[in-house]
């Protein structure tokens, strides 16, 4: 793979031109190393090799539409290694010839191969600015009206692909339904809010051209998962492989520092008390609530959420705290964070402390802080310094602001950051962008999140990551369509949560899939 690699970094690096045909780049690749014996035949695995990863990098889903495309553009095929016959026609494997190839002469580790093969290319022309001829680009230059549904599909299946094979659901290789069938119905049924039961008769219902699975039968196969410690890991997985790639394609998430937000996240429960069912304020009928400590980048377009952990009735929110701020620290590099009254503790406070997070949150108004009120109400902004927050070893040291907001209401909030008096007010407009997280939070609970009834926690929990990762796919197909359409990033989305969700399970996700 390393040679290979090479190879195309030299390519790239004498490329004169800013754009670079997808054929050209492969006919200079020398697939030596991925053979073990060139058998003799009428095509060769090599021009095989190249005509896989040709249409994996240009987007082309069905092989119909490949044999059409490599007819129309000649030159292209040669330099996939295709030759005319004696009557001058050129001479291409039918599907039935490639499938056989595919499924008998290639192994699973040489797929593997071609795909990383086809993702360094991607990459290292995004790097370096050449624009490969890809139908999705050549259709943007084409275009002059605002016309991206393609586009829009195709960064979707981009998403779908990065995430869908991630997902362990345990079936058997001779099951009628595949992982992928379940996931399109439980995307159907989250978008719709529904229960799985009715979602998936729904489902059915709008696409009578084919089987999918009813709600029982899905119940039964999320009902396989072991442990809470199975699916966080694998979710946690999901959501670093969303956000690494991200980082890794745009260069978006890593030139500066970024804000963040933590927030306990809450899911009313009816049902009976459990090892995960905590206690709260009485809200929506009940006292009773699965809860989720969550970080979230809270800069606009995006918001993603970094870390989910469920909370145990038995766990230290400070140390669940610490944990997640190890994760987010590998992640990106933290500007400030904010939390809301509920973090206010001691114990959280020096945890920020312990690893360097500049943080912002508002102070209860103790008995301490309306003294300071009092004596305050003739400043519009005022800062006390070497503020203390509780007593004994564990008391945290902090900065206590008082601001007058813009309705002349006076507001407190605790920092670690040092700021002069004459500029307090800042720390409202700051800390206001802490709400964006709750317009999310929104998009989680209403577009994305399938209901349930069941106690098993275990679905409970794969539920609300899947709806997580959901709204993760979401910002990034919108920061993609976004840089493709105005090469930037839109604060608003330009897909809405409901038509991202519809185009998901619409669009094929592997490239060995029949037509429709």
């Amino acid at each position: 793979m390393e040679s290979i690699v090479k190879e195309i970094i030299n390519i790239l690096e004498y490329c004169k031109e800013n754009t670079l045909r997808v054929s050209y780049i492969l006919s200079k690749l020398d697939f030596s190393e991925f053979l073990s014996l060139e058998s003799f035949s009428k095509f060769t695995l090599t021009s095989i090799f190249k005509l896989y990863i040709f249409r994996l990098i240009k987007g082309i889903r069905t092989y119909n539409d490949v044999i059409i495309y490599l007819n129309k553009h000649e030159q292209e095929a040669f330099e996939l290694g295709f030759y005319k016959d004696d009557k001058d026609n050129l001479n291409l494997p039918p599907k039935r010839t490639y499938n056989h190839y595919l499924q008998t002469k290639i192994t699973k580790e040489q797929i593997q191969q071609l795909d990383l093969v086809a993702e360094n290319i991607l990459s290292l022309a995004t790097r370096r600015n050449i624009l490969l001829d890809l139908e999705i680009v050549k259709n943007v230059i084409k275009k002059e009206k605002k016309n991206y549904k393609r586009e829009i599909r195709e960064a979707t299946r981009l998403v779908k692909r990065l995430v869908y094979p991630k997902i362990d659901i345990k079936i058997k290789e001779n099951g009628k339904f595949t992982t992928k069938d379940l996931l399109d119905v439980l995307v159907h049924v989250a978008l719709t809010h529904d229960f799985t039961n009715n979602g998936s008769f729904t489902f059915e219902e709008m696409n009578q051209d084919k089987q999918s699975p009813s709600g029982d039968l899905m119940m039964y196969h999320f009902s396989k998962f072991k442990s809470v410690t199975q699916i966080r890991s694998m979710f946690e997985n999901i959501l670093g492989v969303i956000f690494n790639f991200a980082k890794r394609e745009y260069n978006i998430l890593q030139r500066r520092k970024l804000d963040i937000a933590y927030d306990v996240h809450e899911v009313p429960y009816y049902g009976k008390s459990g090892q995960y069912v905590c206690g709260g304020e009485h809200k929506n009928g009940t006292n009773n609530f699965f809860k989720f400590l969550t970080c979230s980048i809270v800069v606009s377009g995006k918001r993603f959420i970094l870390d989910v952990i469920p909370i145990h009735q038995l766990d230290s929110i400070p140390d669940l705290l610490e944990e997640s701020l190890i994760r987010v620290k590998n992640k990106i590099r933290i500007e400030r964070a904010y939390l809301d009254r509920g973090f206010n503790s001691c114990k959280i406070i020096n945890v920020l402390k312990k690893y360097n997070i500049n943080f912002i949150m508002p102070q209860t108004k103790t008995s301490r802080v309306k003294a300071w009120f009092d004596k305050s109400e003739a400043c519009e902004s005022r800062v006390i310094k070497d503020f203390e927050i509780g007593t004994g070893k564990d008391k945290a040291i902090v900065n206590l602001i008082l601001v007058d907001d813009e309705e002349g209401i006076k507001r407190a909030f605790i920092s670690n950051i040092d700021i002069a008096p004459c500029i307090a007010n800042r720390f409202c407009n700051l800390y206001s962008k802490r709400w964006g997280i709750e317009t999310s939070y929104r998009n989680i609970e209403h577009d994305f999140k399938a209901r349930t009834t069941t106690n098993n926690y275990l679905i409970r929990l794969f539920y609300f990551l899947f709806s997580c990762c959901l709204y993760n796919l979401w910002v990034l197909v919108n920061i993609c369509i976004s840089l493709i359409i105005y090469g930037r990033i839109k604060e608003k989305p330009i897909i809405s949560a409901k038509m991202f969700c519809v185009i998901l399970y619409n669009v094929q996700v592997g490239y060995f899939e029949e037509d429709g």
